[in-house]
């Protein structure tokens, strides 16, 4: 994880493997170190049977795992969930838990819907383009979403795949965005989309800006592209 954790229980022999990031982890303080960073990408299958049989069994702790099973049983909420995990170990300070608290509660008062997508955004946030683009399709085929809620999605991911260079997806994302939610922003970034999926404007890959802006020639559009997550 890049960081050094000082643990106070025993490590596992065998790792609990993380589909989601495709991360193992070994001990509970790792555990938390994944629950603070990655907060608004935990679903509600997060709370596993797997996982409670891998902290009895691996880490050796029957009476968190007990706790666990017994908010599962209960039909606890994810937020009670994560509480009583994090409670195993002094590891979470009182901000870090306050901020879980935080983003769980917020999700609880949305439909899945609005849940997934806000998961999928925050991976468009973290870089995660490619993981973020398959989260909106899967979105797009959810059912009952409205048509502005689907154009905000497309929008989102038209911005992913600009953000990878893949202007032509891009242009048809915002083009089927624009249809969808009349939103002003969705028609000018696809205009600046299929500009520069033709060469008519230099790219810039610089690391420092936040989305695709290029320098000078796209200074005016920095704003909109900066505004450019519905």
């Amino acid at each position: 994880m890049g960081e050094l954790l000082l643990c106070s229980h025993e490590l596992a022999f065998v790792p609990y493997y993380i589909d989601s990031i495709a991360l193992n982890v070994y001990s509970l303080e790792e555990l938390c170190y994944y629950l603070i960073d990655n907060t608004d990408l935990i679903e509600p299958s997060f709370m596993d049977a797997e996982l409670i049989d891998w902290i009895r069994r691996d880490l050796k702790l029957p009476s968190l795992a007990g706790q666990l099973e017994e908010q599962k049983a209960a039909g606890g909420s994810l937020l009670e969930f994560v509480l009583v995990l994090i409670s195993g170990c002094n590891y979470c300070t009182e901000e870090e838990v306050n901020r879980i608290k935080e983003i769980l509660t917020d999700f609880e008062n949305k439909s899945e819907a609005e849940c997934k997508k806000i998961r999928a955004d925050r991976l468009l946030q973290k870089k995660r383009y490619h993981a973020a683009i398959l989260e909106y399709k899967r979105l797009l085929a959810f059912p009952q979403i409205t048509k502005n809620f689907a154009g905000n999605i497309c929008h989102n991911m038209g911005t992913a795949y600009a953000r990878l260079f893949s202007f032509r997806e891009a242009a048809d994302c915002y083009e089927k965005a624009y249809k969808m939610n009349q939103n002003p922003l969705s028609l000018q970034q696809e205009k600046i989309a299929l500009q520069l999926e033709k060469g008519a404007v230099p790219r810039n890959k610089a690391e420092d800006t936040d989305l695709l802006t290029m320098k000078e020639r796209l200074s005016e559009w920095k704003e909109g592209y900066r505004k450019s997550c519905r």
